[in-house]
């Protein structure tokens, strides 16, 4: 939706002018993933050049725009009448030898009612109105006696509910038209009445196929909103002051912050905060979370029906479906052992978090089957009828391939070492310590050391760059794999390394991760493997670190 932004004069009619009060639906909704809402009213005044509004609107702050035809928007205060029902203080006096039906209060919530003629059979005098005993004789002739308190409402047909009129201010919204302007006015505001989250069903089918569903859950928690045209978007836009209300906004009255209080305990002194103050705005509910305001992501827009909910209420709706196939398989991410110093950063795979080698996932791969991306979301996942998980799931372009991970993978069994090894590109590390210290000249040059590998020793060439010592060497590793299962298994192990790639078998895909500003670069080898059934196999590779020791 296309914003007209016009600024308004802050001047205020006559007194005694009335304006006339016309309605104002919400037209359309643009709904974010950050729990706010651009919201849009039409009204159409006529041949008025002045007219009032009502509503709970609560924009944030720089966000109410109107169109060209309105030259200011005042809030005011405006008187309004309603009718309210007289306290049942005397029901005998006021029902009095009239039939009517009284809806009693049973204590548990429900409400029951009885019918009868209100007769004087029995009057306690009584300065408490409540402890009074209403007599009431039924149709069949039996008389119940009733205290007051029981009666929660009386109807009655040939007596209406006595009423009373009730004056009573409101806050409004006061439009004032350009000269000889005419046509309808529209106005909007984005404002945190509304929230939506998406969430996806995959149902996996025979033969590797899979059905997806997508849907909306949305909370309204502003006016009622009825048959408005409405746009879920993906992202959330950068709305700087979202944490600000505007002056325009109706907000509750909030009280002022206390002052910390100091708190003395033996000898020290301890001061407690009072909780910040936040702005509480009509029509949202106490202790209601919303996602963090301010943030960005791709703004990806899902359209849908027309929307109708009331104050209050939530729906789940159905956005879009799709079918596919997919393919199972192993995953096995396994992270950087060193940094780009070469300094280890786990030497035990078992007791690092992230490179257990019984971190191992069952997984699923597909391609997106919808003509839109995937956001993020939570993700059910069906075998059939049946639960297998239920995930968050990542984000997803039209087209693109993903791979979501299912569950732990017990049958696939792995094992990983790492060890030093003699250098096999030693004119790396001298081409490095040459073209860094080339006339610094002032640490003393250092004898080649040696380094302890199996049976042989070897030169590892060594160094100083910006005066602190380098050594590079080898690192060679072996990762053994065993599958457990009956069936094939299709395996994916991504292992991220600092260095330069020396050797590796199994014929892995290499790929550059990051090579700006690291004197180790970072680098990936990807293999793509199918295991037989029991089958067991060995990896081995070799890649080359300057190391800082």
């Amino acid at each position: 939706m296309k914003l007209s932004k016009y600024f308004f004069l802050a001047a205020a009619l006559p007194l005694g002018l009335a304006a006339a009060e016309l309605p104002a639906p919400a037209t359309e909704v643009q709904i974010f993933r950050n729990g706010s809402a651009l919201i849009r009213h039409q009204v159409t005044p006529g041949t008025a050049s002045t007219f009032t509004v009502t509503g709970n609107f609560s924009p944030l702050e720089g966000t109410l725009w109107s169109s060209p035809n309105v030259k200011q928007i005042r809030k005011t205060l405006t008187e309004v009448s309603r009718k309210e029902p007289v306290p049942l203080n005397d029901i005998i006096s006021t029902w009095k030898n009239q039939r009517v039906t009284l809806r009693l209060a049973c204590g548990n919530g429900k409400i029951e009612k009885v019918s009868g003629t209100v007769i004087d059979l029995f009057k306690k005098e009584t300065h408490d109105h409540w402890n009074q005993i209403i007599t009431l004789k039924c149709s069949d002739g039996k008389i119940l006696a009733l205290r007051h308190n029981q009666i929660a409402g009386v109807e009655s047909a040939a007596l209406k509910v006595a009423e009373r009129t009730v004056k009573d201010t409101k806050q409004a919204w006061e439009f004032t038209m350009m000269p000889k302007a005419a046509g309808p006015v529209t106005f909007d505001y984005v404002s945190k009445v509304l929230n939506w989250t998406p969430a996806f069903k995959m149902t996996l089918l025979p033969e590797k196929k899979f059905f997806i569903t997508g849907s909306a859950t949305v909370v309204n928690s502003g006016d009622e909103l009825k048959n408005v045209k409405c746009t879920f978007w993906a992202g959330a836009p950068n709305i700087e002051n979202s944490t600000l209300f505007s002056p325009m906004a109706i907000v509750r009255q909030i009280a002022p912050r206390p002052e910390p209080r100091p708190l003395v305990m033996g000898a020290k002194s301890m001061r407690f905060n009072a909780p910040a103050e936040t702005a509480a705005y009509v029509g949202r509910t106490a202790g209601e979370d919303f996602a963090d305001p301010g943030l960005s992501n791709n703004m990806v827009p899902f359209n849908t029906s027309p929307l109708s909910l009331k104050k209050g209420e939530a729906l789940v709706r159905t956005l879009s479906s799709a079918a596919g196939s997919y393919e199972n398989l192993v995953r096995w991410q396994i992270p950087a052992r060193h940094g780009d110093n070469g300094r280890t950063i786990w030497s035990n795979p078992n007791r690092h978090p992230d490179g257990n080698t019984n971190n191992i996932w069952e997984c699923l791969r597909f391609v997106n089957p919808f003509k839109h991306p995937i956001p993020d979301a939570s993700v059910e996942i069906c075998d059939g009828a049946s639960l297998i998980a239920q995930i968050k799931g990542s984000w997803v372009n039209q087209g693109e391939s993903a791979t979501w991970e299912i569950t732990r993978c017990r049958d696939v069994k792995a094992t990983f070492a790492e060890q030093e090894a003699p250098s096999s590109i030693k004119e790396r590390g001298v081409g490095i310590f040459q073209r860094l210290d080339r006339g610094s000249g002032k640490l003393p040059p250092r004898k080649a050391s040696t380094l302890q590998s199996g049976d042989k020793k070897a030169p590892v060439k060594g160094g100083f760059i910006n005066g602190v010592w380098y050594r590079v060497t080898d690192i060679k590793g072996r990762i053994q794999l065993k599958n457990f299962r009956k069936t094939p298994v299709k395996l994916l192990i991504e292992m991220d390394y600092f260095g330069e790639f020396v050797s590796a078998t199994g014929k892995p895909e290499q790929k550059a991760l990051n090579h700006f500003g690291s004197l180790n670069p970072k680098n990936q080898l990807v293999w793509n493997l199918t295991l037989k059934p029991g089958e067991t196999r060995k990896l081995e590779f070799r890649y080359n670190i300057i190391v800082n020791r």
